[in-house]
């Protein structure tokens, strides 16, 4: 949203959709109302923190001075794969750097053994 600002000249998104893998949060919500966003388009509904209707909707809250049309669980399915595959990643990344740093340093064989799929992503990227 602050590039969006930044290329428009404006903080004030009118007119606009945003689309995000992911039911937005509180804090996330308050700032697609205040930067008075037409539409938000999500994908995988958040039954811990989302602000769409999950734990509360913020976007229905009368007091606010902004209706933004939102359209929650969109290819679900789909988003809520994609954010998976996405924190396993971070998730395998950092237990691949702790278990290089135990075993004698980044790209050890011990560590390479132990995360295989890791070790060959990080392969790749180095070459």
């Amino acid at each position: 949203m602050r590039a969006a600002g930044q290329a428009l000249g404006n903080y004030r998104l009118n007119d606009t959709t945003l689309y995000v893998t992911l039911e937005p949060c509180i804090m996330c919500a308050a700032a697609i109302v205040h930067a008075r966003v037409r539409r938000l388009v999500f994908g995988a509904w958040d039954q811990r923190a989302g602000a769409a209707g999950s734990i509360i909707d913020v976007f229905a809250l009368p007091s606010l001075n902004h209706r933004v049309d939102v359209f929650g669980g969109v290819l679900s399915a789909e988003c809520a794969a994609q954010l998976e595959r996405f924190f396993d990643a971070r998730r395998g990344w950092r237990s691949y750097l702790r278990a290089s740093d135990a075993a004698g340093g980044f790209g050890s064989t011990a560590a390479a053994a132990a995360f295989p799929q890791v070790a060959t992503r990080a392969a790749s990227k180095s070459s």
